[in-house]
């Protein structure tokens, strides 16, 4: 009985709570959506020499092997190892008491020879001398006469040993054939060389200037190529600087020397080398460096904040635009290099634009906006730098190895 007047009563005011509930809930439907604000920034030409950015290896610029090219007993040493070497300059001495006496011993064939020649020559011209007068035969003289030309090419023979054994008397002393910077010694006084042996004694680097050999994919090389056919000047200089692998940004700006003719079949890589100068000697041959291989020219180009770049699921890029009506536009754009913490647009959009730089997570596209400040895209940074950096790709929407 309770329970049916507990009930008798509940009924009235559960009714009376649900048209509450359902006016209200009217009530908010009728409330005006809010308008989001947002702040624009106009795009602007930004004028760049954009640059690409390749893994380099240091190579150095003269390298020479040294070996002996005779046998013998290394006598002394006549270098410090690491030290500046002049081209010409003694670094080895071997043994040449052999040598030397194979040179006294030529010479003093040479000189029985030349003896020989001066008797055979004298009397040739005596016979010569007794034909005209008729006291001798011809035959006679044509013997004498051989017997001079057999002397004579007897003098050759015996000055072209002399020359040889002072050949290799001279190679007794192992010189420098470039000026560099020493290596280790790999032999000691004492030790035996041989002329054909395959192993160095030394190293000499020169490194005044140094290469930076790089690796480039076949299709990237292609797209700088085409940039340098529209090049202004008909042959650029293209400067290439680097970074070492701590960041370090190297004070000396090389250029671009040298590019193969033909791409690698199993990489699909073309070959580029730069020089630059290592006046410091601070970079060494084996390096390991970030190259920045620079465009042909600077150009025009239009820069957007990485902050303002929306993706999608899909990783396409997009950016908000909005109209003369103040309806948001969604674009979708083609990104090309990175420059500092901006991105370079290659298509999609203007100049004069006007791109959403706040609230991106609050509007969508057709969505109208109350525009708040018309700010200058912050592209000075950009604008004022000769050569900026580009990321390893030439778009970073497309595979990140192309440059690699």
């Amino acid at each position: 009985m309770l329970f049916v007047n507990t009930l008798k009563y509940s009924l009235p005011l559960l009714l009376t709570l649900s048209i509450l509930g359902c006016g209200d809930q009217t009530e908010s439907d009728k409330r005006p959506v809010k308008v989001i604000h947002v702040d624009v920034s106009p795009l602007t030409y930004s004028t760049l020499r954009l640059s690409t950015e390749l893994p380099g290896r240091i190579t150095a610029f003269k390298e020479a092997e040294v070996r002996p090219q005779i046998t013998g007993i290394v006598k002394s040493r006549l270098y410090q190892e690491g030290s500046y070497v002049q081209a010409g300059q003694v670094l080895f001495q071997i043994d040449d008491t052999s040598y030397q006496s194979a040179v006294n011993s030529e010479d003093a064939q040479l000189k029985k020879a030349l003896t020989s020649e001066k008797n055979a020559k004298k009397e040739m011209l005596r016979y010569a001398q007794l034909v005209k007068k008729k006291l001798s035969s011809q035959q006679i003289y044509d013997e004498a006469e051989s017997t001079y030309l057999q002397a004579k090419a007897e003098v050759a023979i015996r000055q072209a040993a002399l020359n040889y054994a002072n050949i290799e008397l001279s190679y007794t002393k192992i010189k420098a054939p470039i000026s560099g910077q020493a290596g280790f010694s790999e032999v000691s006084e004492g030790s035996l060389l041989t002329s054909s042996q395959s192993d160095y004694i030394t190293t000499i680097i020169q490194t005044d200037n140094v290469y930076i050999d790089m690796q480039q994919s076949a299709l990237a090389f292609y797209k700088i190529q085409q940039e340098f056919k529209k090049a202004t000047e008909e042959n650029p200089i293209v400067p290439v600087t680097i970074t070492l692998e701590d960041g370090t940004i190297y004070n000396q700006t090389g250029q671009l020397e040298f590019t193969d003719t033909q791409t690698n079949g199993s990489t699909g890589t073309v070959a580029l080398r730069a020089i630059i100068p290592n006046p410091d000697n601070s970079l060494l041959a084996g390096m390991y460096v970030r190259a920045h291989i620079s465009m042909p020219e600077a150009r025009d180009y239009i820069v957007v904040s990485q902050s303002i770049v929306v993706r999608s699921q899909s990783g396409q890029p997009s950016v908000f635009v909005v109209d003369e009506d103040n309806k948001v536009v969604k674009k979708s754009i083609t990104l090309g290099s990175e420059v500092d913490n901006k991105w370079v647009v290659k298509e999609g959009l203007n100049a004069g634009e006007k791109v959403v730089i706040n609230n991106l997570s609050k509007i969508k596209n057709g969505l109208t906006v109350i525009v708040d400040s018309v700010t200058k895209h912050t592209t000075e940074t950009a604008s004022k730098t000769n050569i900026e950096n580009e990321s390893s790709t030439i778009n970073p929407d497309t595979n990140s190895k192309d440059l690699d």
